[in-house]
């Protein structure tokens, strides 16, 4: 029977193991599922079909990771309201289920959303939380970690681009690019040459930036990244126009335009359109002007793009100009300063720094915290020691004081034996001496009467001889217990009986033995 339970308790153990183990294999396909829908399906439809798929099956590690796709794609169709909306769900979510990296992603995208939309304080602030956590998974080497890193190592230098910084800027894109590197992205690759090229082309270094723009444009047809592409040739297309090549300028910025409209990534799109109003308010081409102008500040209107907003009025004004319309001219350059982003340029910039700053001061004050919080850590330690060895000792102390005790009981326990034992000698010594002197004096008077029995009656004679007999037994027996008073026996019998420890006992059990000895006969 004890073999069946036992049987039976493994059995149920296994059995919950199994169940616990199918529950993270089922966990873990949901989510290789889910990674598998975000690489393939851009239809922000069939995304929220899947999302709600997963929230049904209260999946929400799987739903995340749709979730953080779906942000995405709005953004990439400039719906920035929407994206940031979805990417701050993102990272409650991520926050809830405790997934660090989930956290990551959604912050380095609301960095992304706000970078888009001209908010460069907002966006920094999500970029500097990302880096923070990665710091604190630095010891993370799985594909996901170190592809976080780069990503918030390329958002804050898009920030730093924005303003100015191309120092810090440069710094961060090559670091962000020799991670792509190491894991062999060829999309982040891209982004980060070309990055790299911005810096060098404001830097009026023409040569370097179109070799890292064809850097860029090689490895973004590596990985068909149509977005990636366009932008190249918006790119190759600045240098020409800077140069002065307008027919290579346009010939480039028309590839950028088109590519732009499939994507149908507005805010990117929004770049070749501008490029080709300049052009051709360069070339006099008024009417050309005009159109991609108007097509292009439609757009920007529709997705809040205050950067290209301002741009765009910017070249308006010029277009009123040519036209001149002078009063019109003045509005469309009043609306382009109330657009630009330089009028915060330096606060921002401040700011930056300043976050900057308290990053790695924040970062030394938490190593320093931790260093403190090892320490007391030891000294609690020290102390647990302490206090246990005072614990020790102290129950070293009371098992010393017990046992001195016991010894003590002890003793006191042989001397009421030693008392007992004279007690009940003295006891013997009275009651057999008692006993002695009237048997002495019977028996002698029995010798006396035996001479008054008549001869021949035979009875009398035999039932004298029996008293006699029994006188003379009794009176053996008290002259043995005389002599067992002596101590002889007794001495073997007290030593027996001390062994069980009890003064009371041991006095009742000799009065009882001492009892049987007397009357037992």
């Amino acid at each position: 029977m004890k073999n069946y339970f036992t049987i039976t308790a493994i059995a149920i153990i296994i059995a919950l193991g199994s169940c616990d183990k199918e529950v993270h294999e089922s966990k873990e396909t949901l989510c290789h599922e889910a990674t598998a829908i975000a690489d393939s399906v851009n239809d922000v439809d069939r995304l929220k079909s899947h999302i709600a798929r997963f929230d049904a099956l209260k999946e929400k590690r799987a739903a995340l990771i749709l979730r953080q796709k779906l942000g995405s794609t709005l953004r990439n169709r400039s719906h920035f309201d929407s994206a940031v909306v979805v990417h701050e769900t993102c990272l409650r979510i991520a926050e809830e289920i405790e997934d660090t990296l989930q956290m990551i992603i959604a912050l380095n995208n609301q960095g992304t959303n706000f970078r888009r939309i001209g908010e460069l304080e907002e966006a920094s602030v999500y970029h500097y939380r990302a880096l923070e956590l990665c710091d604190k998974t630095s010891g993370d080497t799985s594909y996901i970690s170190r592809k976080n890193s780069v990503r918030t190592l390329n958002g804050l230098g898009n920030v730093m681009l924005s303003l100015g910084n191309d120092e810090v800027a440069e710094e961060m894109f090559r670091r962000a690019l020799k991670g792509e590197e190491e894991l062999g992205s060829a999309t982040g690759q891209a982004i980060n040459y070309a990055n790299i090229g911005a810096i060098k082309e404001r830097n009026d270094d023409v040569d370097s930036a179109r070799i890292y723009y064809n850097r860029s444009m090689q490895k973004n047809i590596e990985a068909d990244n149509r977005i990636g592409i366009s932008l190249c040739y918006l790119n190759l297309g600045k240098l020409d126009e800077t140069e002065g090549n307008f027919t290579a300028a346009r010939e480039n910025y028309l590839k950028s335009y088109e590519i732009g409209l499939q994507s149908k990534d507005v805010w990117h799109w929004l770049n070749s359109c501008i490029a080709l109003g300049r052009l051709n308010i360069k070339e006099g081409n008024i009417a050309e002007a005009q159109r991609y102008n108007d097509e292009a500040l439609e757009a920007a209107q529709r997705i809040g793009a205050k950067g290209r907003l301002s741009n765009l009025y910017y070249q308006q004004a010029a277009i009123h100009e040519m036209h001149g319309e002078y009063r019109k001219a003045l509005e469309s350059t009043r609306l382009s300063v109330a657009y630009k982003d330089s009028a915060n340029l330096e606060e921002n910039r401040v700011y930056t720094q300043n976050m900057r700053v308290n990053y790695e001061v924040n970062k030394r004050k938490e190593e320093v915290e931790k260093a403190l919080a090892d320490a007391e850590h030891e000294k609690e330690i020290r102390n647990m020691i302490i206090w246990g060895c005072i614990i020790i000792l102290l129950l070293i102390l009371v098992a010393v004081i017990a046992l001195i005790r016991s010894v003590q009981d002890r003793k006191r326990a042989n001397r009421l034996l030693e008392k007992t034992n004279i007690e009940r000698q003295e006891f013997y010594r009275s009651i057999t001496h008692q006993l002695r002197t009237p048997l002495t004096v019977i028996i002698g008077m029995m010798h006396e009467l035996k001479r008054f029995i008549p001869t021949g009656n035979d009875l009398a004679q035999k039932e004298f001889d029996a008293v006699t007999r029994k006188s003379d037994q009794l009176l053996t027996l008290v002259n043995e217990m005389i002599e067992y008073n002596r101590g002889e026996r007794a001495k073997v019998e007290i030593n027996e009986l001390s062994k069980n420890g009890n003064p009371q006992t041991i006095k009742d059990n000799a009065l009882k033995n001492s009892n049987l000895q007397i009357w037992g006969g």
